[in-house]
């Protein structure tokens, strides 16, 4: 977890107001990895316990910045889940735990990984995901029943 008081954002004249009841996941939209990965999450959690926007979206960039991190370079997904923000492996794991089970069990079974491996392991996958995945041409379009759990910016 990053050292910063939770809901700090909200403090940020540069961060926008918004609706932060439930866990949020800035992902990369142009990234087929990380848009399939949402997808995947939509489709297994009918509940809609997560809402997702991209970094390309105004707000998650200043959310993105607000932590020192640099939207341009964007070297790790974000969750922001009870105004704390997680990253790279736990960021993985936060957003496991917003999941129904099984899936769900799968966050509190990787914390016997130690962060050092896992973000290494997360780095490894990050640094190569348009190499092995690929590059959209177009930033991610969510479906109308997609639409509900993207948050507005």
């Amino acid at each position: 977890m990053m050292t910063a008081a939770a809901y700090s954002y909200r403090d940020d004249p540069g961060v926008p107001a918004f609706d932060d009841s439930e866990a949020i996941l800035i992902f990369d939209g142009v990234c087929v990895l990380c848009s399939s990965g949402v997808e995947w999450m939509i489709r297994r959690d009918p509940g809609g316990a997560t809402r997702f926007i991209t970094i390309q979206a105004p707000l998650a960039r200043a959310i993105y910045g607000h932590y020192g991190l640099d939207a341009d370079a964007f070297d790790t997904f974000l969750v922001l889940k009870d105004g704390q923000p997680y990253v790279k492996w736990r960021g993985w794991l936060a957003a496991a735990k917003t999941m129904p089970a099984p899936w769900k069990w799968l966050g509190f079974a990787g914390h016997v990984m130690p962060r050092p491996l896992g973000d290494a392991i997360y780095d490894l996958i990050q640094r190569n995901r348009f190499d092995w995945f690929g590059r959209r041409a177009t930033c991610f379009v969510p479906t109308p029943a997609e639409q509900a759990r993207i948050l507005k910016t």
